[in-house]
């Protein structure tokens, strides 16, 4: 009896492949060309791939993943059932966080698309310049990121 629910739990870890699928097919035609899939320390994106490279890495990753989890904890079931507990466990948190990731990678490039459009927005609603700006500042601009000659 024991058995049978410990290959029922190993089989519903599964359920993340389909559930982290239907995260990104559900936001396809939301999601830019260009998704962020790799951040530095302070959550800045510094790793950037297509639409369909992000699907078959998140969903590569996972399924790695699971194929991995499944075979441990079916081995660990037959060789130390004492230990299926905390593989199973160990399993979870894992592939949980996978998920997370996932979910995380798409709804930052959900967020970072709207917040691109309304910067758009603005740019495109001020094309004058204000009072008390000088005319040349986008040159100075240019200007004052080149390093000074010696």
């Amino acid at each position: 009896m024991a058995r049978t629910w410990h290959k029922t739990l190993i089989l519903l870890m599964w359920l993340a492949l389909p559930a982290s699928g239907w995260m990104y097919w559900s936001a396809w035609d939301r999601l830019p060309a260009r998704m962020a899939v790799h951040f530095d320390a302070n959550w800045q994106p510094n790793g950037y791939t297509s639409r369909d490279g992000a699907v078959q890495l998140g969903i590569g990753i996972l399924f790695v993943m699971l194929v991995l989890f499944t075979v441990t904890t079916l081995i660990i079931e037959t060789l130390k059932p004492q230990a299926f507990w905390p593989a199973l466990v160990i399993a979870y948190s894992v592939l949980g966080i996978c998920a997370y990731a996932n979910y995380s990678i798409v709804n930052f490039n959900l967020q970072a698309r709207l917040v691109r459009s309304e910067r758009l927005r603005q740019k495109s609603s001020s094309q004058f310049p204000v009072e008390g700006t000088s005319s040349g500042s986008a040159v100075d601009g240019v200007r004052s990121r080149r390093p000074a000659a010696d």
